[in-house]
């Protein structure tokens, strides 16, 4: 593939992910406001046909969830489809369910039992979220496969290998990229100093890339005066050089938090089950009280 259509590709991913941003923020202020309305103007009860069906369609959409587990591990289910098309399914209903129970309650809490089934619902859903962040620092893609740490090396290796155009035109980027690099690799002792360089080399990674991105470009300004660049050549220079800059920075810190975040991924995995367990239990209580207690 060859530069322009990187380009391309790139121009692309960067448009769909602003067009689904910007619907995610469109469904969320329509969401706010739906739940205004039902929280003050109350135009139905939880016991109504519709408060009713929304826990009712709600609760069993949370109860589908299960298909994903028992996909990857009951024996005859697993030939059945692409994990990944379950784990889509899954996270839709994970966000879909807990919102129409909420609905349910008309942000009203009511009896104990339906207290408890609330709360362990915003549990489960507290937790998925969180599981969703540290997912996809681990996989490729929304649903795809989990990435190894070869392929986040290799992936470290080809970006280093694009950037070295770019270490040329101003003097101390390299250095300052290679230090980088070192730091994020670099053994530490204490596990506050290791958890600390974690949780910020992102952000350090960020402002590093910015900074070299300023220096490259004034470089590549002096270059297009002395070789009288088009005003469209400079501008595509430029947006090539922050490419691979962040591209590489990033590339570092995925390869660095690589390990730690699958750590993360599995110790979160032994919690998040116990939760959705606890949820359809409670659940299943809620339901017998208010229909056969009432």
């Amino acid at each position: 593939m060859n530069t322009q259509q990187k380009s391309d590709v790139s121009f692309l991913d960067n448009t769909l992910n602003v067009l689904w941003h910007a619907t995610v923020w469109v469904l969320t202020v329509i969401t706010v406001a739906l739940a205004w309305f039902v929280a003050t103007e109350r135009p139905y009860k939880a016991g109504d046909t519709i408060g009713y069906n929304l826990g009712l369609v709600g609760g069993s959409m949370m109860l589908v969830l299960l298909v994903y587990s028992l996909r990857k591990r009951v024996g005859f289910m697993k030939n059945v489809g692409p994990v990944r098309h379950y784990f889509a399914f899954h996270m839709i209903l994970g966000v879909l369910g807990p919102l129409l129970v909420i609905f349910h309650t008309t942000f009203k809490i009511g009896s104990l039992n339906s207290r408890i089934a609330l709360y362990s619902m915003l549990l489960v859903a507290g937790s998925g979220l969180v599981g969703r962040y540290v997912y996809r620092h681990i996989h490729q893609g929304l649903y795809g496969r989990q990435t190894t740490l070869a392929e986040a090396e290799q992936q470290l290796n080809e970006s280093a290998e694009s950037v070295q155009s770019i270490l040329s035109i101003a003097r101390g980027i390299e250095e300052k990229l290679e230090n980088f690099h070192s730091y994020s690799v670099s053994k530490l002792d204490g596990t506050l100093a290791r958890s600390w360089r974690f949780m910020t080399l992102r952000m350090r990674g960020h402002s590093l890339a910015r900074a070299v991105q300023k220096e490259a470009w004034q470089a590549l300004d002096q270059i297009g005066r002395e070789k009288n660049w088009p005003h469209e050549e400079l501008v595509a220079q430029k947006k090539l050089a922050s490419e691979r800059i962040f591209a590489y920075v990033e590339a570092v810190c995925s390869a660095a938090t690589y390990a730690t975040w699958v750590r993360l991924f599995a110790l979160w995995h032994v919690v998040h089950v116990p939760f959705l367990y606890l949820l359809i239990i409670t659940g299943i209580v809620h339901v017998i009280a208010v229909n056969f207690m009432y």
